[in-house]
């Protein structure tokens, strides 16, 4: 990897140790810290380090001259790596390292970094996400490493070419993109199409002009090795993964999960197999595969790619509030437009002048994010212990800024006290009588601001007081920018 080469010494050392399989499979990852350090290219250094696996840790050890004995050639002891990986896709598939880099290249190339949240960093994010809930039992839902593979190759892609402006934008500023895709899923549409097409040009495919994309953007043919059986199969479950990602579907894809989940156990009686306790039973796995476009596909490995996506308020603190400060920046700059555009009343979320954050994250918490992780629970247990105590502890957060902002007292000894003594399965159960959510027509008709607004979102006539954004601390200072050798 040249970029990896680009690398001092001393970031190749600390790139290397969050890089590793047992880090990268930790829901208290750090990806905004792993982008600074790696030089704002998170997607390809962790694309290569979770799909090239263990083929990437193994060059990246080679480099820094780890032996055997995990000993560095500076003499300091690195606690090497010895546990199962999901799949060597790159054996699995043939697929040649290169290859799996200049196909991250292209992708990363196709976020836009001025975007202050639909960038590369929330790309990595995502995969990462993803790679983490997999790791904690998610990967027992698929019946292949193909469907492994596709999945987490869809996260890589689900928001590739993302312009900073959300589908209410693209519908009400009748943008080519609207009319393209006729105003339904315009973005999901248009990642996916992009992410086909680039599939569908990669390696030696002649262009019809006698051209290969090959020869103009290097060889990124990761599909090349497989059968046709393989590569119609790994295409559908991707693009459909794209697609699915629309928060318009939310409601509804929540409704459907859940009804599967319950037909056949209940919270915490994962359905093993006699003969394999990491597999999930094959008759309860049908339940979750789903005949669409004439193809069976995996709806669970979707729904974790779903709730990989809207995960940023169920992440350790402070990566949380960096996420949201991040995400509503862009819904701001958006509103700004509009109104120089006269694009009047400004779409959901994105008027700066009355929009409270604090509510605008209880509400995204208790009618989006917690329904999510809690129905997750059900499929992956580890969810229970791993994830839904940071939830709640990032969920008291919000109301304890809340009630700073009206002028009630917050006792913090009791705060913390309340944190040590929360009882998960309480909540758990609390959740699956409440909040009750109608899935109609009205209610999906929206994009994911407008679903939050017509909830909780408003904000109050008192202006709140404006906070300081809270920087992640990591063990590498993201402002320090040099590349000390």
């Amino acid at each position: 990897l040249g970029e990896w080469n680009e690398l001092s010494l001393a970031r190749k050392k600390y790139v290397y140790e969050r890089l590793t399989y047992e880090r990268l499979s930790r829901w208290d990852y750090d990806v905004l810290d792993l982008a600074v350090a790696c030089g704002d290219v998170p997607l390809l250094f962790v694309g290569w380090a979770i799909l090239g696996a263990p083929h990437a840790q193994n060059a990246m050890a080679r480099s820094l001259g780890v032996g055997p004995d995990g000993e560095l050639h500076d003499g300091r002891q690195h606690k090497l790596q010895h546990r199962q990986y999901l799949c060597d896709f790159i054996t699995e598939f043939h697929i040649p390292l290169p290859t799996l880099c200049n196909f991250l290249r292209a992708i990363e190339s196709d976020h836009l970094p001025a975007n202050p949240y639909h960038n590369s960093t929330h790309a990595a994010d995502a995969l990462q996400t993803l790679f983490s809930l997999l790791c904690l039992g998610g990967s027992s839902y698929a019946s292949s490493p193909l469907e492994l593979f596709g999945i987490l190759c869809a996260a890589v892609c689900h928001d590739m070419g993302h312009p900073g402006r959300n589908n209410s934008f693209q519908v009400r500023s009748k943008s080519d993109l609207s009319v393209i895709y006729n105003d339904v899923s315009v973005l999901e549409n248009m990642h996916a199409a992009r992410a086909t097409r680039l599939l569908s040009l990669a390696g030696d495919e002649d262009d019809g002009g006698g051209n290969s994309a090959g020869s103009e953007t290097g060889d990124l043919d990761i599909l090349a090795r497989m059968q046709p059986t393989q590569k119609d199969a790994f295409r559908s479950l991707f693009r459909r993964a794209i697609l699915n990602t629309d928060m318009t579907l939310h409601f509804a894809q929540v409704a459907q999960m859940k009804a599967r989940v319950s037909s056949g156990i209940g919270r915490g009686s994962h359905p093993l197999d006699d003969d394999d306790d990491d597999l999930v039973d094959g008759r309860y796995l049908e339940k979750f595969y789903q005949t669409m476009d004439g193809r069976s596909i995996n709806m669970a490995l979707l729904f974790f790619l779903h709730a990989a996506d809207v995960s940023n308020p169920a992440k350790a603190g402070p990566l949380f509030t960096e996420w949201c400060e991040r995400s509503l920046r862009e819904l701001f700059e958006q509103g700004d437009e509009e109104r120089r555009r006269y694009l009047l009343p400004l779409s959901p979320m994105c008027d700066r002048d009355n929009i409270n954050k604090n509510d605008s994250q209880i509400g995204y918490i208790k009618f989006i994010v917690r329904p999510t992780f809690v129905l997750l629970s059900d499929m992956i247990p580890n969810v229970v212990t791993e994830i839904l105590p940071v939830l709640e502890r990032n969920l008291r957060y919000w109301e304890n800024r809340k009630k700073v902002e009206l002028g009630l007292p917050v006792d913090e000894e009791e705060e913390e006290a309340e944190e040590q003594e929360t009882d998960v399965e309480e909540v758990v159960e609390a959740e699956k009588v409440g909040p009750n959510i109608v899935v109609d027509d009205a209610t999906l008709s929206g994009d994911e601001s407008l679903l939050m607004e017509e909830h909780v979102l408003k904000k109050p006539k008192e202006k709140s007081r404006t906070e300081e954004t809270r920087k992640p601390k990591g063990d590498y200072d993201r402002n320090n920018n040099n590349n000390n050798n």
